[in-house]
């Protein structure tokens, strides 16, 4: 990718080896930071992609809500309070940010892709996308373009395969596993900007995360997050 500072309506490919990594809060893991919102401290959302290599606890993020897809080729095991859930690879759950949670890795390490934001100023959505062995999804553009004005940020995972890039501006480039594609912030207005085929599906198919914000007001009473990621 050009630079995470580049203008809104650029877009641009932020390469799995050039996120940076850094330790988890509670010190059991490694994040590698995709995005997050500029300007605000602490800031009102984050994407980033967590490697998961042994078992612990997850971080408490108190006043953010969460959406975590298993980004990896093991299975994640989370266990809540009030339930256990195994995820595969493009599997999705949403939880509180200070729920407390813990991670098991059956097969081995994996990896993970984290949405957080404040919900008292953010709207989001962190949702699988599949083509390919089977899923019926066709061939042509993936995921789809959406024409939404209220849409402040959008931003492509690649879980597995390999996807085409296409942009009427800068040719053809691909994308792999991990890496990130960074949509304009006015591509749904103007039905511009990249389009995503599938060039490999492999033997299962691709599998990638399409993640959305949108702004909302902020609440009544104004309160701030004071949770650091």
């Amino acid at each position: 990718m050009s630079s995470r500072d580049d203008e809104q309506h650029e877009w641009g490919i932020l390469r799995r080896q050039d996120m940076v990594a850094v330790a988890w809060k509670n010190g059991g893991g490694v994040t590698r930071e995709v995005a997050r919102e500029r300007g605000d401290l602490p800031p009102g959302w984050r994407i980033s992609v967590a490697d998961l290599e042994r078992w612990g606890a997850f971080s408490h993020f108190g006043g953010y809500r969460r959406h975590f897809g298993v980004l990896g080729a093991n299975p994640v095991v989370l266990s809540f309070r009030d339930r256990r859930i195994t995820l595969a690879t493009g599997d999705v759950v949403v939880f509180d940010g200070d729920e407390p949670v813990a991670c098991e890795l059956p097969a081995g390490p994996s990896r993970a892709l984290n949405l957080m934001f404040d919900p008292r100023r953010w709207q989001g959505s962190l949702v699988s996308c599949r083509s390919g062995s089977g899923s019926g999804s066709g061939s042509g553009s993936w995921p789809s373009p959406i024409a939404d004005e209220t849409l402040a940020e959008r931003w492509f995972v690649l879980a597995q395969g390999r996807l085409d890039v296409g942009a009427s501006s800068r040719g053809q480039e691909a994308i792999g596993p991990g890496d990130a594609l960074r949509y304009p912030a006015e591509h749904g207005a103007r039905a511009g900007g990249p389009r995503l085929c599938p060039a490999d599906d492999g033997e299962h198919g691709v599998i990638g995360f399409d993640i959305q914000l949108k702004r909302r007001l902020l609440a009544p009473d104004g309160a701030s997050v004071q949770q650091r990621f």
